[in-house]
């Protein structure tokens, strides 16, 4: 879609709005237009040694690759005058100073921002310095002239519009008999480079808008709040231990555990829970999920019937997004041996997602699984459901599907 067809529809959306109809300010939006001023800042120390001997009237210039941001230092006969010297015309391709006129050192340059790489005498990267500062707007200097004892005797501020104009930034005049600057003059110089300002549209996605890490922290601190028992009302006893939770989080994130915790206000104690189909391990892994929506040992190489043992327990406490999650890893950890037993763990707790998946397995790795004892001991105790996977691999076949 071009700029023209952006406009027309939006306006067409505006005269859409009826007169009387006030917009909400937290209607959502589609896209976001936003304006920024670049600026970029450089520091760097001009040496000019044996400041003396220099002619007058010599034009002295720095040596920073791009001539956008180079400065002229005239000599006078008692002093000296500093300009900035705007950008050389397109055809202007003969040097205007000889490179003996260039003495200027740099014992030392800096720049602020990590985006700018200024160095010495690089003729291509100057062309495309110019390039790159086409949309320059104004410079402001600050520049302090030190003696040789290292006191400050000067500080210029300047501020200006880009012409193609050279600019004065300042002149120093001494009419005593004392030579201030006699062995060395030091510039200390203080650039800001303000651009004109840019504008863009950034489509907004409606789905991440309001994203961010915040729950990582709320994660914690609720696990936080678990380890340590916090606000424990109530208790669930599996196998020889118990576990103390806080009823209306297990309530809020599982409707069958709301069901189990619901209990009379008026009533001051709670009688323990006795969990007796799902393992100790199954059962930590679960409430902890509950409180932080994840599973601490999720990364670890947890065996194939503990991860079935907490697919149990999401399933039964009907916890769906864990018991995907659990799938998931069920189905990463198959193989030709244990594939018929995925396959009837799904089936079992009617899981068709899963069961697909177990199904496409066995067809890809058709062979390998039917020619395995594994295999021939499950069609001889699951027919149906044997039966059911040999179908469904024959359909797949005869369709022209692949193995």
């Amino acid at each position: 879609m071009n700029v023209h067809e952006e406009m027309t529809q939006l306006s067409t959306e505006h005269t859409s709005v009826s007169e009387n109809e006030v917009a909400d300010p937290y209607d959502p939006i589609d896209f976001f237009i936003v304006t920024r001023v670049p600026v970029k800042t450089y520091r760097f120390k001009w040496i000019l040694n044996q400041f003396s001997n220099i002619s007058s009237n010599e034009e002295l210039y720095s040596c920073i690759h791009s001539s956008r941001y180079r400065l002229k230092l005239i000599k006078y006969e008692n002093g000296f005058g500093l300009f900035h010297v705007c950008p050389k015309q397109q055809d202007d391709t003969k040097e205007t100073v000889n490179n003996s006129q260039i003495i200027s050192v740099f014992s030392k340059f800096q720049t602020l921002t990590s985006s700018s790489d200024l160095s010495l005498g690089n003729r291509s990267t100057e062309k495309s310095a110019l390039q790159e500062d086409s949309s320059l707007r104004f410079i402001e200097y600050e520049v302090s002239a030190i003696d040789k004892y290292g006191r400050e005797r000067i500080k210029w501020t300047a501020c200006f519009s880009e012409t193609h104009e050279h600019h004065f930034i300042g002149v120093f005049k001494n009419n005593s008999s004392e030579k201030i600057f006699e062995d060395v003059l030091t510039l200390y110089c203080c650039m800001k480079v303000t651009k004109i300002p840019e504008t863009e549209k950034q489509n907004l996605e409606a789905e991440r808008s309001l994203q961010n890490h915040c729950w990582q922290k709320l994660s914690q601190d609720l696990k936080f709040m678990y380890k340590n028992s916090s606000n424990a009302d109530f208790i669930l006893i599996v196998e020889t231990e118990e576990i103390l939770v806080n009823s209306s989080i297990l309530a809020a994130r599982s409707s069958v555990f709301k069901k189990m915790l619901h209990h009379d206000k008026e009533q001051k104690v709670q009688n323990p829970v006795a969990i007796t189909d799902v393992p100790l391990p199954a059962m930590k892994r679960l409430v902890q999920f509950l409180y932080t929506g994840s599973v601490e040992e999720a990364a670890k190489d947890i065996p194939l019937q503990e991860v079935y043992d907490l697919y149990y327990a999401a399933d039964k406490y009907e916890v769906m997004d864990l018991r995907k999650m659990c799938g998931t890893t069920l189905m990463s950890k198959a193989s030709a041996d244990n594939a018929n037993q995925i396959l009837l763990w799904a089936d079992r707790h009617s899981d068709e997602d899963l069961k697909s998946q177990a199904l496409n397995f066995i067809r890809l790795n058709f062979e390998t699984v039917v020619d395995s004892d594994v295999w021939r001991h499950f069609t001889d105790n699951e027919t149906k459901l044997a039966n059911e996977a040999l179908s469904f691999c024959a359909h797949k076949f005869k369709a022209g599907v692949g193995k």
